[in-house]
Order: C-alpha cells, then structure tokens, then sequence
C-alpha cells in the first residue's frame, strides 16, 4: 500500500509535539510505502528531515511561515485565509501535494491537521483518513470563555476557520479518526452522528513505556510537576493558575512545598510568574524524566484544551499520582467507559486541597503507584494502536469505509 500521509508539522524531533504521527509512520513504513508531505514551522532544520528518511519512501516539506505576527497581523491573516480556503503556506503545501501525486500513485491519503485541509483542492480524488485527532473548536470555545475580551475577535475567528474544516473533513473523509472518546462526542455526540453512522474510529495516542520507566520506587518529597510545550495556551493557562493561586494555597499547608513547570518556550508572562517564592521555570530539558522522578505529584489542571495530554500519559507510566480538572481527566477515558485512576479537582481550591494530600503521602514514605502505569499499558500502546491504524488504512483503500470490527 502507497500512503501519502500529511501532517500540520514535521513529526521530529520527538518533544515537538507530534509524537502520534511519528510512531504512526514508522510502524507503517514497516510494510507499506508511507511519502511525507508536511508543513515545517520555523527553527526546523535539514536534520530533522533527514531523521525521517529511514522510515519514508519520499519527504517533501513548505515552509509554515508562522511568525509572531501582531494582534492586527493575526487577524487580518485570519480573514485572508477564510476568503482564500486556506493560508498561502497550506495552499503550497497543496500544490506540493499535487506534484507529488502526479509523480506517483497513491493508495489512500491521510490527512491530519486542520491547517492541511487546502491539500485536498490540489490533490486527485484518493481515498481519505482523515486524522481530526481532537475537536479543535471545542477547545477554542472553551479559550474564549477565559480569555480577555482582547483576544475574542481573533478566537472567533479561529473558531470559524476550524469549525469550518471539521464539518467539511466529516463530510468528504471515508473514515474519520479521533484521539479521544471526549474529541468524538464533541463533534458527533453520546450516540454518534447520523451523517457519519459509518466510518469513524478512536485511536488513541500511546506510550513508550520502556523509555518512560522509574528507577527508583519512592515518590519526590514536597515537589509539584507540570510538563509541556509552555507557549501552548493551555498548557500556559495552567501554570500560570498553579503559580498564582494554586502554589500559594498549597504553602499555607505546606511551606516547604515546591512548584516546576517544565517544558520548551515559555512565554514572558509564565518566565516572569517563575520569579515567585518557590517556583522554577525551566524551559526546555534535555530529559523530562528526572523532573517526575522527583517529583510527589503532577498537577495539570486544565481549563480549556482537546485531544489527549501526552503528559499525562508519560507521568502516569512513571507512576506519579496525578491531579487532574475534570478536562484533562475526560481525554483519558477509555472506550469501554473505564477512567484513569487519578485525583480529580474542579477548582483552585480542590486542587490544592488534593496536592496537599498527595505531598503529605509522599511525605509519610509513599511509593510510586503501579495502577498508574497499568492503565496506560492497557489502554494506550503505540503498536497496538498503529496496527488499527493500518487495517483501517487498507480497508478505506480497498474501498470499505469500515475494517475489521476489532480494528475499531
């Protein structure tokens, strides 16, 4: 089978982000022909493509161009994109598409990523996966709720843009892929939508639970943990809450306790929040891993955000208990209805109340906790999850929107 397989961003390095596509390709390029066809955001360099070429037949890459532009550049450049189907880098990107397809057959096309949509314009009618992997407009919905009325102008428009494309991703797809229970229920609903009564799977994310491993049992005494791409809205959201009224509850109870937020690119808010008594901003590391060795507890109390949080995956194989909002929480719910066995806290308040119990655990002597990394070996494994992907593939391939009953 010939994949030509399209993606928002180049799946490298491994702390970009886009974990999913990386181990989705490499399990395919095991036996099938996989060419890469992906946008590639600014300080990507020729060897992250380079590191892709044992596991592709072929990589052609567009420049993203994203910039920082201005709050007046943003939405002026949302409004082009709206008129236009799409901005100039995703239309290159269809065009480079287009090249590609009249150099060579393809068997199905898979497509991930809102901003890719404009290659579908460009390309041969192929057989379509599509890859939603989370309900963008649900998280945006949720943004605008906490943002200041400054940014509604240009979330709405983003809201429209995405809406937009999901709906008509959900029309045009064969099969429709989700990486969360919750990201399918926000665009289809409990019981599905009538539109797509066919074709439509939850593959979730997975774990390398090898590299994710403890090396010693006991538990970081007085040490608080949040992970993640610190420019990412959510993830920013998030700390700053915990720096600002989450940590200093936590102290009243507990003095000596501690806060790191780790993870690549802050934002000069979150830098300068770090200052505060008791917090450490790292930005990037080399190796998350020894930050949750020491760590008594992940906090990750989201307010808004979709998909599933791949920290949380990676603190829970390390066995760390978990703090969670009902948000962060809901994308690890499994498809038989199970949920993760960690702390759930709807407010500043609970979720400090819950730190405070965690680190006096901690305090006494606790271990890390196996149930964590049992859940997330039984539910969320890359080969396991790749091997679905696959069938699907070749079942949209030869025609059928619908694989195998156990590929779903």
């Amino acid at each position: 089978m010939r994949i030509l397989y399209v993606t928002n961003d180049l799946p490298w390095p491994l702390t970009s982000g886009y974990l999913r596509h990386y181990h989705f390709i490499r399990a395919l390029s095991a036996r099938h022909a996989v060419t890469l066809l992906s946008l590639v955001r600014e300080g990507h360099g020729r060897a992250d493509v380079d590191a892709l070429r044992s596991i592709t037949e072929r990589i052609a890459v567009v420049p993203a161009t994203l910039g920082r532009p201005s709050v007046t550049g943003r939405a002026r450049s949302r409004l082009r994109a709206l008129r236009a189907g799409g901005d100039e880098a995703a239309i290159r990107l269809g065009e480079a598409g287009a090249e590609l397809a009249a150099a060579g057959r393809f068997d199905v096309l898979l497509v991930s990523g809102k901003r890719t949509f404009p290659v579908l314009r460009r390309l041969p009618p192929l057989p379509l996966v599509a890859d939603l992997c989370d309900a963008t407009s649900s998280r945006i919905r949720l943004q605008i709720r906490h943002a200041p009325p400054a940014r509604w102008p240009i979330l709405a428009l983003e809201y429209a843009e995405v809406r937009r494309v999901e709906r008509a991703l959900l029309g045009r797809a064969a099969h429709v892929l989700f990486a969360s229970v919750r990201d399918r229920e926000a665009l289809l609903g409990p019981a599905g939508s009538p539109a797509r009564s066919a074709g439509v799977s939850v593959i979730p994310n997975g774990v390398d639970l090898e590299f994710w491993r403890r090396r010693r049992r006991r538990l970081g005494r007085d040490e608080i943990v949040l992970t993640g791409a610190m420019d990412y809205p959510p993830n920013t959201d998030a700390a700053l809450g915990l720096i600002e009224t989450v940590l200093p509850l936590v102290r009243r109870e507990i003095p000596t306790a501690g806060l790191s937020i780790v993870g690549r690119d802050p934002t000069p808010t979150l830098v300068a929040a770090g200052r505060r008594p008791g917090v450490r901003v790292t930005g990037y590391v080399d190796d998350v891993r020894p930050y949750l060795e020491r760590a008594s507890v992940f906090a990750v109390p989201l307010r808004f955000g979709a998909g599933i949080q791949n920290k949380v995956l990676e603190a829970m194989a390390m066995e760390v208990p978990v703090v969670a909002s009902p948000l962060a929480a809901d994308g690890l719910r499994a498809a038989d209805g199970e949920r993760p066995p960690i702390d759930v806290a709807s407010t500043p308040e609970e979720t400090a109340q819950r730190i405070v119990e965690r680190l006096r655990r901690a305090g006494h002597g606790e271990e890390a906790g196996p149930a964590l990394r049992s859940y997330v070996a039984e539910h969320f494994d890359w080969t396991r999850n790749a091997g679905r992907l696959e069938r699907i593939l070749l079942a949209v391939a030869e025609g059928s929107p619908e694989p195998p009953e156990e590929a779903r």
